[in-house]
């Protein structure tokens, strides 16, 4: 099985690491300003996720925020990273991540974490 890595495209220093995994749906927002950007939802081999979760505490833009969670709906894994710092957490309590996130610059609206069953997504 694999993670999904919800990830948006702006928020990397280096785009490069988009290049190693499979992007499996993309949504354009804020079309037409200087803040345009692709979400992608990104396809990660189990066994890779631990060391990109790594790679992007240096990676992701400070206050922006990616998060990865397990495809299999009977295993509640969940990565949320910030720069600098990581959260293992599990599907259903994700609570300190969003505390961080919020005492960190991210607004309530861009604090949007939904591991959702796979079977239930929509984009």
């Amino acid at each position: 099985m694999n993670y999904r890595w919800i990830i948006i495209e702006n928020s990397l220093k280096d785009k490069n690491v988009l290049d190693k995994y499979k992007v499996l749906s993309e949504t354009t927002f804020a079309e037409g300003t200087d803040r345009e950007s692709r979400m992608l939802k990104v396809e990660v081999p189990e066994d890779e996720a631990p060391s990109l979760a790594d790679l992007l505490e240096e990676k992701i833009i400070y206050p922006y925020y990616t998060h990865l969670y397990h495809e299999d709906p009977n295993k509640s894994q969940l990565i949320v990273v910030f720069s600098e710092k990581k959260f293992l957490l599990g599907k259903d309590d994700f609570s300190k991540a969003v505390e961080y996130g919020l005492a960190n610059s991210v607004t309530e609206e861009e604090m949007q974490i939904n591991p959702l069953d796979v079977s239930e997504e929509t984009w």
